[in-house]
């Protein structure tokens, strides 16, 4: 199958031979669109066709306008892009929107809007106003929750006129299915039709040399931070100790961007305070009988949060983007570039990281590792996803003429996405292009194979989502008291939400 589609692509490249390179960037117009001739190379093979679990339908040429944003170079090109670049992915995207066009009739168009919460305004404006412009809208997670919250996106899971899409296969993604599902209800999926859903996983990105050069692990009786994972010692307090052991500073004091002889423990954001509460087995929520509940003040969520602000707080060996690096310009993108710099040991980050040029063209050796856990005890590692950068589709219910062939599409899309796009990402791309060893491959099968949601971060429910973030920039550590003061506003934006689904039942 694999040696098929490789050779499939090559036959492709030469049938294209004439058409001009571009690269899919953020270079394109927003009023760009991106269309698929049909091309006979595309045909996939008899026993690939009687895997796909539809029964094969000609849909005759039917256009399906996807809008979507450019937050990624891989979100800009991995729905429909306009032709071959001789990069895995949007090479990828192209064959599998060509074969759409060839095998089933079906023309994807990709269309950008100016960020992502457009995306969201166009996808409500749209059902608002009661027309059919786009089929499929694809952004972040927290924008089209919102978008879904006004009663914007058709139930995945009870489309009445027809079966085609199946979130049980299993190139859906069925953790965010299990984690976001109330009622029964599903309003927008992710998983092998996109890959920027495994790009916005967090993960602890380390400086392969600091590491070694201290032997940091020895001390926990490991040869490599790796050897710490694998055998499930990797916690938040020894990662903290690491950190200290290695910070180096000269000076009277550490500044965000280190004197040359200065190095950080680690680089890290307010938003991974969350981050850091969910690799705990912690969430702002949880789902319970079909309702979201509130578990900040829970005793295992207030003990792990402060174990997490301590750590944080701690300004001698943690640098914090919007604390540490405040007053300075583009602190957000100034913090891998000290990564990269080698001045700093831990950075945690989302998974995309790994493409940022910064990071491509860095001096350093480095390695992944999943976030750390709260304790030994603590049964598997936990990763987010960032719930502004992870993707998900969406059909808005002003789609009805052409729902037949979206609701095909998408079941085709996520289908051949496994078989092409995935393959080209995970293996071709992160494995063999970013990470120089095997161990960091086998932390990454460990971090997606332990991904989670929270319904609370992705609806965000009367801002709930800057609950950690808000109390670790205000230097104090008010648990109890925030939770006390604004545990009324969330409750009562959940029972809005709930009855809003009831409402719609």
């Amino acid at each position: 199958m694999k040696q098929f589609y490789k050779i499939l692509c090559l036959l492709l490249i030469v049938c294209f031979v004439g058409t001009a390179f571009a690269a899919c960037s953020e270079q394109e117009t927003t009023s760009e669109t991106s269309s698929v001739d049909n091309q006979e190379g595309n045909k996939p093979p008899e026993e690939d066709e009687n895997k796909f679990r539809l029964e094969k339908e000609d849909f005759n040429g039917v256009v399906i306008k996807v809008l979507t944003d450019k937050a990624s170079d891989y979100l800009a090109c991995e729905i429909a892009p306009k032709e071959l670049n001789n990069e895995p992915v949007n090479d990828a995207a192209y064959n599998r929107a060509a074969l759409l066009a060839q095998e089933y009739g079906i023309v994807l168009e990709q269309h950008y809007a100016d960020n992502q919460a457009d995306v969201a305004n166009k996808a409500k404006a749209q059902v608002q106003s009661n027309l059919d412009e786009y089929q499929i809208f694809v952004t972040g997670i927290i924008s089209m929750a919102n978008a879904a919250k006004e009663d914007t996106f058709i139930d995945l899971n009870h489309i009445e006129q027809n079966d085609y899409i199946d979130l049980t296969q299993p190139y859906w993604d069925q953790k965010m299915l299990k984690d976001l599902t109330i009622h029964d209800r599903v309003f927008f999926a992710t998983g092998d039709a996109l890959v920027t859903d495994d790009e916005s996983t967090w993960a602890m990105f380390f400086n392969k040399d600091i590491a070694n050069d201290n032997e940091v692990a020895k001390a926990f009786g490991a040869e490599t931070l790796y050897d710490l994972a694998k055998s499930g010692d990797w916690t938040i307090d020894v990662m903290y100790q690491i950190a200290k052991s290695v910070t180096r500073q000269v000076g009277d004091a550490m500044d965000y961007e280190p004197n040359p002889d200065d190095t950080w423990g680690m680089v890290s954001q307010c938003y991974d305070s969350y981050a850091f509460m969910v690799a705990a087995g912690e969430t702002l929520t949880r789902v319970d009988n079909n309702v979201p509940i509130i578990t900040i003040g829970e005793e295992s969520n207030v003990r792990a949060y402060d174990t997490i602000f301590n750590i944080l707080s701690d300004k001698q060996n943690i640098a914090i983007a919007e604390i540490t690096g405040r007053g300075k310009p583009d602190f957000y993108g100034t913090l891998p570039q000290i990564f990269a710099n080698g001045k700093a040991l831990f950075m945690p980050n989302k998974v995309a990281t790994v493409s940022d040029p910064i990071m491509r063209e860095a001096n350093i050796r480095y390695g992944l590792l999943p976030m750390p856990k709260e304790s030994k005890e603590q049964e598997n590692y936990s990763s987010t996803v960032t719930v502004y950068w992870c993707s998900a589709m969406g059909i808005p219910v002003t789609n009805v003429e052409k729902l037949d062939a979206t609701c095909y599409a998408m079941e085709a899309m996520a289908y051949y996405g496994q078989e092409l796009m995935t393959q080209e990402y995970y293996e071709r791309t992160l494995k063999n292009k970013r990470f120089e060893d095997t161990e960091s491959e086998e932390m990454l099968d460990l971090v997606f194979r332990n991904k989670s949601y929270d319904i609370g971060a992705v609806y965000s429910f009367s801002s709930i989502l800057s609950f950690y973030t808000d109390i670790l920039i205000s230097g104090q550590n008010s648990h109890m008291s925030t939770l006390e003061a604004k545990m009324s506003s969330y409750q009562m934006a959940i029972d809005d939400f709930l009855a809003n689904l009831e409402g719609e039942g």
